[in-house]
């Protein structure tokens, strides 16, 4: 069995809950960075929808729902027809998560190289404005000539 599900089937239901929430916003992340252009590895959202679909999996193994909405985030007992609100569970569980992220290298990496991409990007933008600027002032200089 592969490495992954193992790690994903010992964790609690909540925690389940948790990483869905967390992967269906990277999702949405990453697809608005892939409409900009952003998105270099365009095989992370794949990854990401195959990690959802296996806590999808697990939860459905052992007859639980998660429904996530504006409303908040409910697991469902599909044998006792029971739902429970895990709404503030989840909240804390990502904030765990989010506060041993902003430790982590990783993302101070991601978003140096995110910030140089978007300096080369308008360093770019200025250079092309540049350049027209000086297109026309050419055009007008060669007209001056010839007037």
């Amino acid at each position: 069995m592969n490495k992954e599900v193992k790690e994903l089937q010992s964790k609690s239901n909540e925690e389940l809950c948790a990483l869905v929430t967390r992967l269906n916003s990277q999702l949405l992340e990453s697809r608005f960075k892939m409409a900009m252009g952003e998105v270099q590895k365009t095989h992370i959202i794949s990854q990401i929808r195959q990690t959802i679909a296996r806590c999808m999996f697990i939860l459905n193994q052992r007859d639980y729902d998660v429904s996530i909405g504006s409303h908040g985030i409910y697991l469902i007992d599909k044998k006792n027809n029971k739902v429970k609100s895990v709404t503030d569970n989840v909240t804390k569980i990502l904030e765990n998560k989010n506060a041993s992220n902003k430790n982590s290298s990783k993302d101070k990496s991601a978003t140096t190289n995110s910030t140089k991409k978007t300096v080369a990007v308008k360093e770019n933008i200025v250079k092309k404005e540049s350049i027209k600027k000086n297109t026309v002032d050419d055009k007008k200089n060669t007209l001056k000539e010839v007037k």
